[in-house]
């Protein structure tokens, strides 16, 4: 079971991948609860001026509901598993034998 949390797992050119698919205001809203480590490999992947336009986006904000931070990490996270079964791109999962060359 993937989750938000989980695209720390991802290499970096799925990353951006994903983010190319991705709606910026979903994602501002997204890292509102995420963990640095996660806000950190995403802010990693973009951008500066992406990058500061989702930290302006997520200050002037303010409080959001919880139920809506959850809804855009789910749009996130549906958004990977559609690239993953097209075989856009591979999520390494733990205890598998499969070896990615």
């Amino acid at each position: 079971m993937f989750v938000f949390e989980d695209i720390v797992t991802l290499d970096d050119r799925s990353i951006q991948r994903v983010l190319k698919e991705v709606d910026m205001r979903d994602l501002a809203l997204a890292l509102k609860t995420a963990s640095e480590e996660v806000t950190n490999r995403i802010f990693k992947n973009i951008s500066s001026r992406a990058r500061e336009m989702i930290k302006e986006d997520m200050s002037l904000m303010g409080p959001v509901r919880l139920r809506d931070v959850e809804d855009a990490q789910q749009k996130i996270v549906n958004n990977i598993r559609q690239l993953e079964e097209s075989g856009e791109i591979v999520i390494a999962r733990g205890g598998e034998d499969e070896i990615i060359v």
